[in-house]
């Protein structure tokens, strides 16, 4: 097809519903070559107006009716101006030939994706009241990907347009988002909006503000401009010179017309609890730009399953290479845990620093139960979106690991405010995430089950093995964990018990893990003691153990006892297996989803029962293997790598979730000295307090700016009293 060439302003004959790809052009034949080239060869069907505003190359009258040659499935025009118009005079003569048909700007320096103007249109229709769509881009102010707020002329690292225009889309919440102003470099225009509020004021020539000026006008009208935060295009942008006298004359006549626009943009621009930031958290994570602040607060000097965990899902995520990870840790971390975190490359922050000098992240995860108020505060100013793992809801229905009925209450109805909170909720298996439904701690959309590995990676099985000194040579059955009643210890030496008396075990019962403060079994089993005195003896507690002596326990246990009544996940099994020991476990809670059923040789809770099929695995080397095997074969699906993916996936999720009821910070009474600021009649005018809010919830501001106005009043008090 050829190329039509008209006189600027002339009509193109198109009807009311479509719409005209737009491309002014001044110069910069190179890069109006590959705009109409992606135009050509990704766009179905439709029509391009070429409006040259006088450029001397006249490649560009040559590419363009190459183009229309090569392109039949497009209709292709070509207006020249007879000497430069500029930019504002060009598209009015632009909007004119256009009539009554939608006009999409797409600057020359912009490349397009496949599928962009079915996106870019369908963003622009998702309301009558739509004036225009935007899209998201390298180089477009606030809507500049994957760096918030930060143009660049260089496209995603290590993407080409194609790849990021697909993940961007894949990832897109679809909101829709709305803005102050339409971003001029890929604009959607619908032709109701230009009917209404007229064309680009000629005041604004040859070019700057105008676009805004035209935006402001539609919003004063009741129209909405939006963006299509499925589409992602190339913009290669230009270098600022500066700010030259026309554009502070322009700039000017928009605060005169427009006073409320700069502070529209900077909160657009700033705020992180919008849709406009979720869409833009979306696009930056799928661009390979995810950042995750890791609550560590747990990593004592003890390792346990929970720091286990932290350190585990740390390295999952490190390893992966398209994910910032930091983490929040205590100054008291143990030695294993900061060995571990150096090898890994994790950055640290302690968690005595104020959260406000601490990076903000696109999502702030605490990977284990929330335990004080003050930490969902915390969490959301580590991050834009929070992801809180609930690793199971034991003391949640277990009033015995509180001091008293007030405790137990006040964790529980934390609990429902942490999940309440939280934009995504992790469990370690399908029970707890249940459990959790059941008891309307969080519904299901938000909930999701992420299995946690047994692969352990961080804190490998200690290939030294160091024999406690508290055993000798005779064989043991071990039970591995804290003393927490749900752990179930005397069930273990009931079971012991029984082995002596009715099977003829010669060997010791080892119990290992750490006392814990409350909650515990500890008068129960000094009760069992008593009333087994002839077997006491042989019933070692060893507390806590090195990582060693925990490895030389698995390889020479002869049997592992697991009979923990209810577990979120459940180690122990697994660990056991790798290192060569059975385990006996009951087939309840997480424990039944894990691992195969007809495996489980504890009899829930029948300890005699339990004993025998204790004695028939001592007895039975074959079937001691076989039931390894079996654990090992189940532990195949739990690996750290495929956690690391699934709670990424999680995390981009949470970023594009919409915001949390109660998900800011938590609000307090006024005090009496506030309520005379503020209150009716208060000292503090309603402008200045507009101006303290609005410094205050920036935290860049509000350090410098309120630090200085105590070290005045402070002077001032000084001065007063000498």
């Amino acid at each position: 097809m050829s190329l039509r060439v008209l006189s600027p302003g002339e009509p193109l004959g198109v009807v009311r519903g479509a719409v005209v790809i737009c491309v002014p052009v001044f110069e910069a034949r190179a890069l109006f070559e590959q705009c109409l080239r992606s135009v050509a060869d990704h766009t179905e069907t439709g029509t391009v107006l070429i409006a040259d505003d006088a450029s001397t190359d006249a490649g560009i009258l040559a590419f363009a009716r190459r183009v229309a040659e090569e392109a039949p499935h497009l209709e292709l025009a070509y207006a020249r101006q007879p000497v430069n118009a500029g930019f504002v005079r060009n598209m009015n003569d632009a909007f004119r030939a256009c009539a009554p048909a939608d006009v999409v700007i797409l600057n020359s320096d912009v490349v397009v994706p496949a599928g962009w103007l079915e996106r870019l249109r369908a963003a622009a229709y998702c309301d009558a009241l739509v004036a225009t769509a935007s899209t998201l881009t390298n180089h477009g102010t606030l809507l500049s990907v994957p760096e918030r707020n930060a143009p660049s002329s260089e496209p995603p690292h290590g993407l080409s347009l194609a790849a990021a225009a697909d993940a961007v889309a894949a990832a897109s919440p679809k909101l829709y988002p709305r803005i102050p102003t339409g971003i001029g470099h890929c604009l959607y225009v619908r032709r109701s909006a230009l009917d209404l509020a007229g064309a680009f004021d000629e005041r604004f020539s040859p070019g700057y503000g105008e676009e805004v000026d035209f935006s402001q006008r539609c919003v004063q009208r009741g129209l909405v401009h939006v963006v299509a935060d499925d589409l992602f295009v190339y913009h290669r942008g230009g270098a600022s010179f500066g700010v030259n006298a026309r554009q502070e004359q322009h700039e000017r006549i928009l605060m005169d017309r427009y006073p409320y626009y700069h502070a529209a943009v900077r909160e657009a621009a700033d705020s992180e609890r919008t849709p406009l930031a979720r869409s833009l958290a979306a696009a930056r994570a799928a661009l390979g730009r995810m950042s995750v602040t890791i609550d560590g607060s747990a990593l004592g000097p003890v390792v346990t399953g929970t720091q286990l965990h932290v350190l585990e899902l740390a390295g999952a995520l490190a390893r992966r290479g398209d994910v910032t990870v930091r983490i929040w840790v205590p100054r008291s971390i143990g030695e294993t845990a900061r060995a571990a975190l150096d090898r890994l490359g994790v950055e640290r922050f302690f968690n005595d620093l104020d959260p406000e000098d601490v990076p903000f992240s696109d999502v702030a995860h605490r990977p284990f139960q929330v335990v004080n108020p003050r930490d969902i505060a915390l969490l959301r100013r580590l991050g834009r979106a929070v992801v809180v793992t609930q690793q199971d809801l034991i003391a949640f229905h277990n009033p015995a690991y509180f001091e008293d009925y007030a405790a137990w209450n006040g964790y529980r109805e934390l609990a429902r405010e942490a999940l309440a909170a939280a934009d995504r909720v992790a469990f370690f298996s399908r029970h707890a995430a249940e459990e959790a439904v059941i008891e309307d701690l969080v519904e299901r959309d938000r909930a999701r089950v992420v299995y946690i590995g047994v692969d352990h990676q961080v804190l490998a099985p200690s290939k030294a093995l160091a024999r406690p000194p508290a055993l000798d040579e005779r064989p043991f059955l071990l039970c591995l964990g804290t003393d927490f009643l749900h752990k179930n210890r005397v069930f273990a030496m009931e079971v012991f018990a029984a082995l002596r008396e009715r099977h003829a075990f010669q060997g010791r019962l080892v119990l290992a893990g750490p006392h814990a403060a409350s909650g515990t079994s500890a008068e129960e089993e000094a009760l069992w003691r008593a009333a087994h005195a002839g077997l006491s003896a042989d019933v070692v507690d060893l507390e806590s153990v090195e990582e060693a002596e925990k490895a030389w326990l698995y390889a020479n246990a002869a049997l592992v006892l697991y009979p923990t009544v209810r577990e979120g996940f459940g180690l122990v099994p697994f660990e056991a297996a790798a290192a060569g020991a059975p385990t006996l476990w009951a087939a309840h809670s997480s424990l039944a989803e894990l691992l195969p059923r007809d495996a489980a040789a504890i009899v829930a809770w029948d300890a005699g029962a339990t004993a025998e099929a204790a004695a028939a695995l001592l007895a039975d080397d074959e079937a001691r293997a076989r039931l390894v095997s079996a654990v090992r074969e189940a532990g195949e699906r739990y690996d750290w790598n495929r956690t690391g993916e699934e709670m990424l996936a999680l995390y981009r999720e949470a970023t594009s979730a919409p915001l949390r009821a109660g998900a800011g910070p938590r609000t307090e009474p006024l005090s009496d000295l506030a309520v005379t600021l503020v209150g009716s009649g208060g000292y503090v005018p309603p402008d200045v307090q507009q101006a303290l809010l609005a410094v205050s919830t920036r935290p860049q501001l509000r350090r410098p700016v309120f630090g200085a106005l105590v070290r005045a009043y402070r002077l001032m008090y000084k001065l007063r009293r000498s």
